[in-house]
């Protein structure tokens, strides 16, 4: 079965990066692509699908957007102008990538490639703020163990279950089918976590995952 690539074009795109570069490229990479400016029209077992995130509430309008996602893909976002906040936001929320209006066929190209190789496709000073947040996380609680005895948190075995998952990149529904729970619940859970272990997002819970239990989360 040969895998499909989605285009969720903006309705007043700001170039045609979409139709005229991004399309012929993911073609040659053997994928079947279609387009479409609604949300609802991404069909069952699409592997990709690409976001333009042209817009000024480019953040609000893809969440938007994605509470009505009806299928599992990786999600990555196109035509994104020079926001690295947006790009800080899309990395810790679990999207794939991101592409920018100033990158060029070459460099959308090899980021095509990595993503069909389940790697992730960000510039490095975005995967660097992500990893000195992870770092700056660590030294805090490294400090926070050297001025006395801490009460262990004490997770139930829900939210490790739920963090495991997390740290094989389950997203919350594909969580929400394993564990045979609503994905309302999930997040309820998640939120439990991220309050006991004083964590403020996804990459802080999992690096307190495996600092604290990591033979639990494996």
């Amino acid at each position: 079965m040969s895998s499909s690539a989605f285009l969720l074009l903006d309705q007043e795109p700001i170039n045609t990066i979409g139709i005229n570069v991004l399309e012929p490229l993911l073609k040659t990479q053997g994928l079947d692509v279609t387009t479409g400016t609604n949300i609802l029209d991404v069909p069952e077992g699409t592997r990709l699908l690409f976001i333009e995130t042209s817009s000024q509430d480019a953040w609000g309008k893809l969440k938007e957007q994605l509470v009505n996602l009806r299928t599992k893909c990786d999600i990555v976002l196109f035509n994104l102008d020079e926001n690295p906040e947006l790009a800080n936001r899309a990395l810790l929320s679990g999207i794939r990538g991101v592409f920018y209006t100033t990158d060029n066929a070459d460099v959308l190209m090899k980021g095509i490639r990595l993503l069909l190789e389940d790697q992730l496709w960000y510039r490095r000073d975005i995967m660097c703020n992500a990893l000195n947040r992870m770092l700056q996380f660590n030294k805090d609680a490294l400090h926070k163990l050297t001025e006395g005895d801490i009460e262990p948190i004490k997770l139930t075995k829900r939210e490790k279950a739920i963090i495991s998952l997390m740290s094989k990149g389950s997203k919350n529904k594909e969580i929400a089918e394993d564990l045979s729970i609503s994905p309302h619940t999930v997040k309820t859970h998640l939120y439990s976590a991220f309050r006991k272990t004083k964590c403020r997002n996804r990459i802080e819970l999992l690096s307190w995952a495996q600092q604290n239990i990591p033979d639990e989360i494996r």
